[in-house]
């Protein structure tokens, strides 16, 4: 799988207005867990699987780790941004081999599956960064 970086599409009206719908929709979600369950964990790492049919979306979650997502398969998957953020939401496009992508720690969000095929990762958390 390679290490590259993500692949972002420019947001037609009707995808901003998809994003905008959600955010509205959830704006007071509690915040949960980063992916859909954690299958390892010890002082070093936290390791999350998450999967999302087309049209579900992850817990509100906050990453207070630097994290890599390793890709395995989807087609476009959003980043909502909580409110108020000063980060945009954005769509990325999931390549058909997957990728793996580094991200460091501080983003409040939900990932959202606004493709038509399943989204699978892995989640890495570096609990020492």
């Amino acid at each position: 799988m390679l290490a590259t970086p993500p692949e972002f599409i420019a947001l037609t009206p009707e995808m901003k207005e998809r994003l905008d719908r959600f955010q509205e929709d959830h704006k007071n979600d509690p915040l949960g867990g980063v992916g859909g369950r954690i299958t390892f964990e010890d002082e070093r790492v936290r390791i999350w699987e998450l999967i999302l049919e087309p049209g579900e979306a992850s817990a509100l979650h906050h990453h207070e780790f630097d994290y890599y997502l390793i890709i395995f398969e989807g087609d476009f998957v959003a980043g909502v941004s909580e409110p108020g953020s000063p980060i945009e939401s954005f769509v990325g496009k999931v390549p058909e081999i997957g990728n793996t992508v580094a991200i460091p720690k501080g983003a409040t969000e939900w990932a959202y599956n606004v493709g038509e095929k399943t989204y699978r990762e892995v989640i890495v958390e570096m609990k020492n960064s």
